[in-house]
């Protein structure tokens, strides 16, 4: 018997690995890092928590090396989820470093340590219709492509146009191009986008370029705030619910075709009704000349 066999048959193996214990570890994980978040209870659990979490990263690595071992890794892969689950778990190793060693000193792990975050997304995996939510996201973002990047053009030719006019006037907002990308998207947002001409209408600037300030804000809100973002909103929902479109027309589809069959039918049963009635009136007229003869 094959080793990945008398995994497959294993009791204890095939509890490791099942679902409700997946799930149990990834809400205790989940848990385990919101508390360990905490400067008061950082402290006063004194790194109880911290092996907590090392005893989950343990986990996780061990069932994806008995998944694979079980059932190959050409088959594990094939999995969207468990190339999600793979990748989170090579994203978590370097925590496995943090009782030997001191990760905070190393910027690059404190990068990484955010990838412990990470395996709070695998509850996604458990939420009924995940993947025809996943699918609808993917296909709206792909669909929102085109709008996106005319939004990103419009806010760089803004910002550069705001670099330029009032570059001298606000340095802080716009001072350079990425200030005035960043403050400009701000705009975007439509909240609070008043705050900063008014802001800087209290500078002693002139009456015309307070009006030029102004007039060139309502522009950005109009254009890349309302028109802009409603644009990319309306595509990204026509696109979510793309599915339950395509299930209406089908829908409505069969019930026409159904509807045609059932006409079409009843023309038929009518045709061969009136076939009948013709043949018993021209029967009744031969008798009556039969009988008008004798």
């Amino acid at each position: 018997m094959s080793p990945s066999l008398k995994l497959r048959r294993s009791k204890f193996v095939r509890f490791l690995i099942s679902e409700p214990v997946v799930i149990s570890l990834i809400f205790i994980n989940t848990l385990v890092l919101f508390l360990d978040e905490f400067p008061t209870t950082h402290a006063a659990t004194r790194g109880i928590l911290m092996w907590i979490d090392y005893g989950c990263v343990l986990y996780f690595l061990v069932e994806a090396f008995l998944k694979i071992r079980i059932y190959g890794f050409s088959k594990y892969w094939l999995s969207s989820w468990n190339r999600f689950d793979f990748i989170v778990v090579i994203l978590s190793l370097p925590s496995l470093l943090a009782p030997v060693t001191d990760v905070h000193a190393f910027a690059g792990f404190l990068v990484l340590r955010l990838g412990r975050l990470f395996r709070f997304f695998r509850v996604f995996r458990f939420i009924p219709n995940a993947d025809m939510i996943f699918v609808g996201i993917r296909r709206s973002l792909r669909a929102s492509v085109g709008v996106f990047a005319g939004l990103f053009i419009l806010n760089f030719a803004l910002a550069m146009g705001a670099t330029m006019l009032f570059g001298d006037l606000a340095p802080e907002h716009f001072g350079n191009p990425l200030r005035s990308i960043y403050s400009l998207f701000k705009v975007y947002t439509v909240e609070g986008w008043y705050e900063i001409p008014d802001a800087l209408s209290q500078r002693g600037a002139s009456d015309a370029m307070i009006g030029m300030l102004r007039g060139y804000f309502v522009l950005s809100v109009l254009v890349g705030g309302i028109l802009g973002l409603s644009l990319a909103n309306a595509v990204f929902v026509d696109e979510m619910t793309a599915d339950n479109t395509a299930k209406v027309e089908e829908m409505v589809g069969k019930m026409h075709r159904e509807m045609s069959d059932f006409y079409t039918s009843i023309q038929a049963e009518q045709k061969v009704s009136y076939e009948r009635l013709q043949t018993e009136l021209q029967k009744m007229q031969e008798m009556m000349r039969g009988s008008g003869r004798t």
